[in-house]
């Protein structure tokens, strides 16, 4: 890997970094965004999901980590658990890169959205064993379901504004 490319790896690093916290910061101020009945999207995660997939490299487990704990602090929801399922639905994602950079976008938001429901439905169960007041099941699914078609969206301002495009299997071999 030249210094170039380690640079080009440590700047993406960082943006993500400040996206994450950009995105943190701007769910916990007080605006009322939000329609009547329909949850938004988990733009933390698609963010995270998106490059990951892209480019493996941008995103370490470190950072996972670090930002998705901070957010499950910040938020108020278990600490750890959301951000336990984060991390197993990514590296999941990231072993399977290989055969989703030869596939159609398609495949790929298959496979995220997948992941996601697998991590709402998984998260809903481990807080309904423990007794924790759980919002309604409907409210649930429809937050999954957003966040699974808001994926597009944040795939084209990924490549579009940030620049940061898919490998092909050459590329990934290589790493």
């Amino acid at each position: 890997m030249s210094a170039l490319s380690n640079r080009h790896v440590w700047t993406y690093r960082a943006l993500f970094v400040a996206l994450s916290l950009a995105l943190i910061t701007f769910k916990l101020l007080p605006l009322n965004l939000a329609t009547v009945g329909i949850p938004g999207p988990d733009l933390l995660l698609l963010l995270a999901f998106a490059w990951m997939v892209r480019q493996p490299d941008v995103v370490p487990l470190g950072a996972l980590l670090v930002v998705f704990l901070l957010a499950d602090f910040l938020f108020q929801r278990p600490p750890g658990l959301w951000t336990l399922l984060v991390i197993l639905a990514s590296e999941s994602l990231r072993r399977r890169r290989l055969t989703m950079t030869e596939f159609p976008f398609l495949v790929e938001w298959g496979a995220v959205a997948v992941a996601v429901m697998g991590m709402v439905l998984l998260n809903r169960l481990i807080l309904w064993v423990l007794l924790v007041d759980l919002d309604p099941l409907g409210l649930t699914l429809a937050q999954g379901i957003v966040t699974i078609v808001t994926y597009p969206v944040v795939v084209a301002v990924s490549k579009f504004v940030f620049g940061l495009r898919k490998l092909g299997p050459a590329e990934l071999e290589a790493l």
